[in-house]
């Protein structure tokens, strides 16, 4: 099994915002083989939001050095070849992550500003999101309700170490909010 834990920095949440940092770990079989933090330079025209650069602690200085967002697809593409066989339709990473669907759509765009509709040769869309996963063991009484539904607030109830808003930082609590979680859903499936 290969897993894609990941998440994205953005310029900003709307269709034409940008990534400008993407943090990830794959996992094969149950083995960290690759983490990686990739920075990008916007993609033209992109939308960018002082609030969401001053969420993310990202200048405007900062991102003028990153690497192009051409060079960055081009990493990021080296190492999901590495590791899936793009041709083969049963080699996919399922992906992972804290609101992990608008991540796979930031990371899509990505592909398309780099002229490539193909990141479904890489990835299975539906994937392993814990934030899906609150409201049933909330019902089932395996989970508090908490003051809110924010990565820092169950990584803080469960003393997870977090540094937020760094997508490398980000995905790597997340990992272990994951793992929490199916902890919990596997103890209550042996009782």
């Amino acid at each position: 099994m290969k897993i894609l834990y990941f998440d994205t920095e953005t310029t900003g949440l709307s269709d034409n915002s940008a990534i400008i940092q993407i943090g990830g770990i794959i996992e094969i079989d149950g083995k960290i083989v690759k983490e990686f933090n990739i920075f990008s330079q916007p993609h033209e025209g992109a939308d960018i939001s002082k609030e969401a650069l001053a969420i993310n602690g990202i200048t405007l200085e900062q991102i003028g050095i990153f690497q192009t967002c051409s060079s960055a697809y081009k990493e990021l593409k080296n190492i999901f070849d590495m590791y899936i066989d793009k041709y083969d339709k049963n080699d996919k990473f399922i992906v992972a992550g804290y609101n992990v669907e608008f991540d796979v759509k930031k990371l899509s765009s990505f592909f398309k500003n780099n002229n490539d509709n193909f990141l479904g040769s890489y990835i299975i869309y539906r994937g392993l999101d814990p934030l899906n996963w609150i409201l049933p063991l909330q019902m089932l009484g395996k989970l508090p309700t908490l003051k809110n539904n924010k990565l820092s607030t169950w990584c803080e109830h469960f003393n997870i170490e977090l540094e937020a808003h760094n997508a490398l930082n980000d995905i790597r609590a997340t990992k272990l909010l994951i793992s929490i979680f199916m902890s919990i859903m596997y103890y209550e499936k042996l009782n």
